[in-house]
């Protein structure tokens, strides 16, 4: 599978309160980028459903409200990756992007492998 990644990434066990059209749940992320976020979730929400995402990061004295919506998800709990969402932040503000951004270059984080090139055809 090709990353779809294009944001650096940290590791973040945080907090995590989201709402879908049909309840409100409480989970842990697992790492977070500017883009999105991945919750970990035995039961993860289908594919685009929209959420309304709230938390905080350590270090931070803020609260996000971010809605997003679910991009991937793993039902497997078995395989390398634990049971979860991936959600790509849809409404987020230009300060919170920086502020998410700063937490996770901070933390050190991932960055994505580079696009590899197009070979041109000779």
């Amino acid at each position: 599978m090709d990353e779809q990644r294009e944001d650096p990434r940290a590791d973040a066990e945080v907090e995590v309160r989201y709402r879908t059209v049909q309840e409100f749940l409480t989970a842990y992320s697992r790492n977070i980028s500017g883009g999105g976020l991945f919750i970990r979730a035995s039961q993860p929400q289908a594919l685009n459903q929209k959420v309304l995402v709230r938390f905080t990061l350590p270090g931070l004295d803020h609260r996000f409200e971010v809605l997003g919506v679910v991009v991937w998800s793993n039902t497997s709990p078995r395989s390398s990756f634990p049971a979860g969402m991936g959600v790509k932040f849809l409404e987020i503000t230009p300060e919170d992007v920086k502020l998410i951004t700063e937490f996770v270059r901070s933390v050190g984080a991932e960055f994505p492998a580079p696009k590899k090139p197009k070979e041109k055809k000779a």
